[in-house]
């Protein structure tokens, strides 16, 4: 009553009052903090005192660097794989069952010199193969690239697939010069290899 009272005669000071906090504001500041968490542990050095610390040594600098091919061809290579490869060899070259042989660990991909390779995709191939020691016979031939793809790009591509050590290969790079020269010593060929033509040549 005596505060009714003093309402009346405009005695009465309202108090502010305090809202509570709304629970859902809590909850997402802590869904927000987490998220937060997450991306500086993943994107800057995982809190790892040797990211924010002076370095030592060279060494140092190369223990922590990511690892993976640094060739800027290698991207590229990634890129024309992806559009003239993938379709038949897969993303993870491994191939087809029955259907198309494995890149990942080939002794065709894998050798010395990257000549047979390079016929191969310029010229395209038909017939029964063998592959790391297991017969293969697509039932279709492979397609010939020459006309398509260009002296770089080709080397970039199969500099991607030698290198492509995830897959179990781990041959040399390929320079345009190297596709040159065989596209020259190939040029005006009509039809598709054979593996017998192909073993029939020297593998550089």
């Amino acid at each position: 009553m005596a505060d009714s009272s003093k309402r009346d005669s405009g005695e009465y000071e309202p108090t502010a009052s305090r809202a509570p906090v709304p629970v859902g504001f809590f909850v997402a500041f802590v869904v927000l903090f987490y998220l937060c968490t997450l991306y500086l542990d993943g994107n800057a050095g995982g809190f790892d005192p040797k990211v924010y610390e002076p370095f030592a040594s060279l060494d140092v600098v190369k223990s922590i660097q990511p690892k993976g091919n640094l060739d800027p061809r290698f991207e590229k290579g990634r890129i024309a794989y992806r559009t003239y490869c993938s379709p038949c060899h897969q993303n993870n070259g491994a191939g087809s069952p029955a259907q198309f042989p494995p890149l990942a660990g080939s002794d065709w991909v894998n050798a010395d010199g990257p000549n047979r390779i390079v016929r191969v995709v310029l010229n395209g191939l038909t017939g029964p193969i063998v592959v790391s020691g297991v017969d293969w016979n697509p039932p279709a031939q492979m397609p010939p690239w020459g006309d398509l793809i260009q002296d770089e790009e080709l080397a970039c591509l199969l500099t991607y697939i030698r290198g492509q050590t995830e897959w179990g290969n781990n041959a040399s790079p390929v320079t345009a010069e190297q596709v040159e020269a065989v596209r020259a010593e190939v040029s005006g060929r009509p039809t598709p290899w054979t593996q017998a033509e192909i073993d029939q040549t020297s593998e550089q």
